[in-house]
């Protein structure tokens, strides 16, 4: 009998199949059972997309990026997070995924959504409905966001209410009264009149009406004014101008061991 043929069996037969994913969900848990072991799986997937775009080695990239990671673990059992070693490879794949391709691709709602992904790997314990403080992290078990109280995300589409707690409105739209009820409407396209309570599409910035943001070496007051292909307003050139994230002397690449 096959080693295959010999596990389909033992997952047939009565127990197995459970007996299996026990085995597997303990293995998980052995291989990341403590937040240093979640540091260093961690430190290990960032260095090595990230070192040589920041121009710093590995082994210093691995020492800078455990050290942070061990200062967050830190501060989020101080506010009673609960390490949770389930979550550790849904936070590496999302990591590879964001910061793969040695970090050529980077975006920042990939860098967000990658924070927003991992931070699930310490969580509090209010359940749903209980009232949580946003400035504060780790406060809601689970998958829950603090918006108010501790509730499900749910990402709303064009039109969709928002006034409920959780609900996030999607890409390119915003939550806005209307007739007393709360619904996400689109946000302003280049061209058109944009200010505070107005804000443009991602794409794009606020100039009294919605221009196309500044992209690889063209003039910038602010990150905010950037493009996703180079979302860093380099204050150090003169004139300012917007840059990839993750260069050798750009400040981002310090947390990741460059001089």
């Amino acid at each position: 009998m096959t080693t295959r043929t010999l596990l389909t069996a033992l997952a047939l037969a009565s127990g197995g199949l459970v007996a299996l994913v026990a085995c597997s969900t303990t293995a998980e848990a052995d291989k990341f059972g403590s937040s240093d072991q979640y540091c260093a799986a961690r430190a290990e997937t960032l260095c090595a997309n990230i070192a040589l775009k920041c121009g710093a080695s590995v082994d210093a990239c691995k020492t800078s990026e455990t050290s942070a990671c061990k200062s967050v673990a830190s501060a989020a059992t101080s506010q009673g997070g609960k390490y949770q070693s389930g979550a550790v490879q849904t936070c590496l794949d999302k990591l590879n995924e964001v910061y793969g391709d040695t970090g050529n691709h980077i975006t920042p709602a990939g860098e967000k959504g990658a924070a927003d992904v991992c931070g699930h790997v310490f969580t509090g314990s209010k359940p749903a409905m209980t009232v949580c403080d946003k400035t504060k992290a780790y406060e809601c078990e689970g998958s829950l966001i603090c918006d108010g109280v501790c509730a499900t995300k749910e990402t709303v589409g064009l039109m969709g209410g928002c006034g409920n707690a959780g609900q996030v409105c999607d890409t390119d739209t915003y939550c806005q009264p209307l007739g007393g009820k709360n619904f996400c409407v689109a946000k302003k396209k280049e061209g058109e009149i944009c200010g505070t309570d107005n804000p443009c599409v991602d794409a794009d910035r606020c100039v009294n009406h919605c221009v196309a943001r500044a992209t690889v070496g063209q003039p910038c007051d602010n990150d905010g004014e950037c493009a996703v292909e180079a979302p860093f307003c380099d204050l150090t050139s003169s004139p300012h101008q917007c840059r990839p994230k993750y260069e050798s002397r750009n400040p981002a690449c310090k947390e990741f061991g460059a001089l």
